[in-house]
């Protein structure tokens, strides 16, 4: 496909990264003539300098016959336009990227009015993101979620867990004692898809998928604390601050949002009367102390700087909170840090990435009876996809056991789960798939998965 992306900020980048490993001609447009260089220098695509917004520009990057233009600029505004005249030019879809929360409550009235096919909400996912994760503690990250009914979890496989050195596959489901399955395994910068006669070394980073039912039994065998967060700390009044905390207070959480900003506070206040809202500094040890941090659940930095939430996250981590997260915009320190266990790390880049990317391909290949794929997730650092299918009546293996000889899959893909009328099923020899299955599907990055039969061995 001929994809256009207008603006190279950190999601821009991963996506013109990603667009290009998966084979599809890139054109990017920035109006900084040295980052867009930088860009087309690193990966396998083409620029024209400008604004995304203006038809000349658009045209000289293809928009008459391009299948797809990705505006991720950091102007609302601009991407908007930029998908308007777009299609106006002749794009077949369009993707706009939309931060303000006044803007982005208009999101049906610009699909139908301007054809702009799909907006996404990074802050507002981001917020998502964070509440979900907000009851884990920071030695477990959820990495993925399917259906709402389940999530696969990050697990360090210490000592604690294989005295031994080594165990089964077989052997880490009896530890657990609950329905779960090892989906992918990190061991020294490799990747690896297991099979059934793997087995997990001490050391190894695990990716477990389980019903979300299963999650809390999995926590305790790891000697963990599983319990609500009442009451949640945000350093930092920004829009994700704002989408988080109501999501909190809705859920009758206790909430405090320090910002070192006085305009901001006062319009948090407005915004969220129930809230406490403080004029503080988050860097400032003693601050964070005077606010309660040692009594709280949790803490999430929300600033707009890396160092300052790395900083923050590392003093909540030492008064003994037990849910800490970070935010981070820099893909290269989402990476660093995930390596590290003291804490979860949450990267908005990352989550647009995959919110768009979803939507290439499920456009990438026409399916009559609606999207192959309704969610899909980086795993270990970029080098695993996860991805949720539907299975259609057009799906090839319909019906047919895991064991027979005809259900084959391609090297590095595995099923993870059966996802049936909101029941959860991890798959054995016996299992099948039926019409109308969500299936989650691993498999090592490079093969391009776009339906549920890709994953099958011709």
């Amino acid at each position: 496909m001929k994809i256009i992306i207008v603006g190279l900020g950190q999601t821009g980048t991963l996506l013109a990264e990603r667009t290009a490993a998966e084979g599809h001609d890139t054109v990017v447009i920035d109006s900084d003539g040295e980052r867009l260089e930088s860009v087309t220098n690193l990966y396998n695509v083409s620029g024209v300098c400008g604004s995304g917004a203006s038809k000349a520009i658009l045209l000289q990057a293809g928009a008459a016959t391009a299948d797809v233009i990705i505006a991720v600029s950091p102007v609302d505004e601009i991407n908007l336009m930029a998908c308007m005249v777009a299609k106006n030019c002749g794009t077949r879809y369009t993707v706009a990227r939309i931060h303000r929360p006044e803007l982005s409550g208009d999101g049906d009235y610009f699909s139908r009015t301007f054809q702009i096919d799909c907006i996404t909400n990074p802050k507002l996912d981001t917020a998502q993101e964070m509440f979900r994760q907000i009851n884990i503690p920071g030695k477990v990250k959820a990495d993925a979620y399917f259906s709402d009914v389940a999530t696969i979890i990050r697990i360090n496989m210490d000592q604690n867990i294989i005295p031994g050195g080594s165990m089964s596959l077989r052997e880490i489901k009896n530890y657990f004692d609950t329905d779960m399955l090892v989906a992918t395994v990190s061991r020294e910068g490799k990747l690896y898809i297991p099979g059934g006669d793997f087995a997990i070394k001490t050391g190894d980073v695990v990716g477990i998928i389980a019903a979300d039912t299963a999650i809390p039994q999995i926590i305790m065998k790891l000697g963990l604390t599983h319990k609500s967060a009442r009451k949640v700390v945000l350093v930092g009044g920004g829009t994700v601050a704002y989408y988080l905390g109501k999501k909190l207070l809705e859920s009758r959480r206790s909430v405090t949002i320090l910002d070192n900003d006085r305009k901001r506070c006062a319009q948090l206040a407005q915004l969220l009367p129930e809230a406490q809202i403080s004029h503080a500094d988050g860097v400032d040890a003693d601050v964070l102390l005077e606010e309660g941090m040692k009594k709280v659940d949790a803490c999430v930095s929300l600033t707009g700087n890396d160092d300052a939430n790395l900083v923050i996250s590392l003093f909540a981590w030492s008064c003994g909170v037990e849910s800490v997260i970070t935010r981070v915009n820099a893909t290269a320190y989402e990476k660093l840090l995930n390596k590290v266990n003291m804490d979860i790390t949450i990267s908005p880049a990352v989550i647009s990435a995959d919110r768009v990317m979803s939507f290439v391909k499920n456009v990438t290949v026409h399916n009559a009876k609606g999207n192959d794929i309704q969610c899909l997730y980086q795993l270990a650092g970029g080098k695993a996809e996860a991805i949720e299918f539907i299975a259609y009546d057009n799906c090839k293996k319909l019906g047919i056991a895991f064991k027979q000889q005809e259900f084959k899959l391609k090297k590095d893909i595995l099923v993870a789960m059966l996802i049936r009328q909101g029941e959860v099923i991890i798959p054995d020899g016996n299992s099948c798939i039926q019409s109308g299955d969500r299936i989650v599907v691993i498999s090592k990055k490079g093969h391009g998965l776009n339906t549920l039969n890709d994953i099958f061995a011709l």
